[in-house]
């Protein structure tokens, strides 16, 4: 078996560009491969979330005692390439909460899929409170 030079012509209508090898996809899968853990998932879903318009973040206390800040929280659970996502994300009122919400939904979704190689199968989202965002203590 013999091998052909990048620089050698391999037809005679090829005569102005060199010969490029058609085995792209052979030196990808040589390469290795990419695995991205669902809790690296979770975390650009969270952040994508915190950045969407009309959420918005929350005081967490337990017993009187504050304990800072809170945005998204994300649960994710997949198989092969496909990944399910659970958020809980507080909301900013007033304001409509089914559009806010459908922002989330999209934003979520795009990041996730633009960022990893995973497709969101479903995206199921739950408003865990609702937070005027104008009497916030500082």
């Amino acid at each position: 078996m013999s091998t052909v030079p990048l620089t050698e012509r391999t037809s005679p209508m090829a005569s102005t560009s060199p010969a490029v090898p058609d085995d792209t996809d052979d030196e990808a899968a040589e390469r290795g491969r990419l695995d991205v853990a669902l809790s690296v998932v979770r975390k650009i879903a969270e952040y994508a979330a915190d950045h969407t318009a009309g959420t918005v973040r929350t005081q967490r206390r337990l017993a009187g005692l504050d304990l800072g800040e809170h945005g998204a929280s994300a649960k994710v659970s997949g198989y092969g390439e496909q990944v399910d996502v659970r958020l809980e994300v507080p909301l900013a009122y007033p304001a409509r909460i089914t559009e806010s919400a459908a922002a989330v939904r999209d934003h979520v979704r795009e990041r996730v899929q633009a960022l990893t190689p995973y497709r969101v199968r479903s995206l199921d989202l739950s408003v865990s409170a609702l937070t005027d965002p104008s009497s916030r203590r500082d």
